[in-house]
């Protein structure tokens, strides 16, 4: 009889050559008391990407699924996890890792897999990430927190961003297979999304331990996009509003205060971004402390002149 899958991983790929390899070592490499899978999708990169997947593919078919597309999904508006990830998952848990991060620590699955078996009152276990910085070389630490425990949603909701990275989750599936509407509001910001729909759900656990490395400002990544155009990263700041406003109705208001102190501070970096003296006429505006206001205010003045 085989072996059942316990747990499924899924990696989106697209020119990805210089880091895929790093990438799939990861994944080969986990040792682990249970069987698993790595669904890879490949989105018709032009580079060598899909032909380095088929060679572990080929090396490690036992493990190793590969998407590979002759058309790119994502440009037609395609949600590539819904249509061609989520139907092909086996496993009870579900783990993610992007083709241009990697895995660093082999025991990274059964350590994850082990906590959230022995404690069901879990929805996901996430870890520390090194950060290192593709343009400058510069490593860091992505997640602000030091100790290991449970992840409060106040701190997620609260907080511009993901408080984890994305290649250091790892959930139940069963309590992700229907995701909330606002999960579709935007492209982009799905880690975002991902990690309120599950908070909404229950206890995310937080290990504080670097398992996981994030490559910032790859080529043609979404972190560089945001960082050297600023009418994307003002969108990026629009699209966060309407995400987090779409939450507020989904949580029943529950998180009210706290959801419209977030959406401010989003608001304000993009007035910073973007300085308007029409900004002036919102009634978020008069909610600004006064240093905020004198800033935006002398911005737009600057920029008019």
């Amino acid at each position: 009889m085989e072996e059942e899958i316990k747990v499924s991983v899924y990696c989106l790929a697209y020119n990805h050559e210089k880091y895929i390899k790093d990438c799939l070592e990861g994944f080969v490499k986990q040792k682990t008391n249970f069987k698993y899978e790595v669904i890879v999708h490949d989105d018709a990169s032009t580079d060598n990407t899909a032909n380095i997947i088929k060679e572990y593919a080929d090396k490690y078919s036992d493990i190793i699924k590969p998407i590979l597309q002759k058309e790119n999904q994502y440009s037609q508006g395609i949600y590539i996890i819904d249509k061609f990830i989520d139907p092909v998952l086996k496993g009870k848990y579900v783990a993610i890792c992007e083709g241009d991060d990697y895995w660093c620590d082999m025991h990274k699955l059964q350590k994850q897999i082990d906590i959230l078996e022995n404690h069901p009152e879990y929805v996901a276990c996430a870890h520390q990430t090194k950060t290192i910085n593709s343009s400058t070389g510069d490593v860091s630490l992505y997640s602000k927190l030091k100790q290991s425990g449970i992840i409060e949603i106040e701190k997620i909701l609260r907080d511009r961003g993901p408080v984890y990275h994305t290649s250091s989750l790892c959930y139940r599936k069963d309590n992700f297979e229907k995701k909330p509407a606002f999960c579709y509001i935007v492209k982009g910001i799905s880690d975002y999304s991902t990690g309120i729909a599950l908070a909404l759900k229950g206890n995310i656990y937080y290990l504080n331990e670097i398992m996981s490395v994030y490559r910032q400002f790859t080529e043609s990544s979404w972190s560089l996009r945001v960082r050297d155009n600023i009418l994307v990263k003002e969108e990026y700041y629009q699209n966060m509003i309407a995400l987090l406003k779409e939450v507020n109705s989904y949580s029943k208001y529950r998180y009210k205060d706290l959801l419209d102190k977030t959406i401010l501070d989003f608001k304000y970096q993009m007035w910073k971004l973007n300085p308007q003296i029409r900004v002036l006429k919102d009634d978020d505006f008069s909610k600004l402390s006064l240093r905020k206001k004198i800033k935006i205010i002398m911005r737009s003045i600057l920029k008019k002149n």
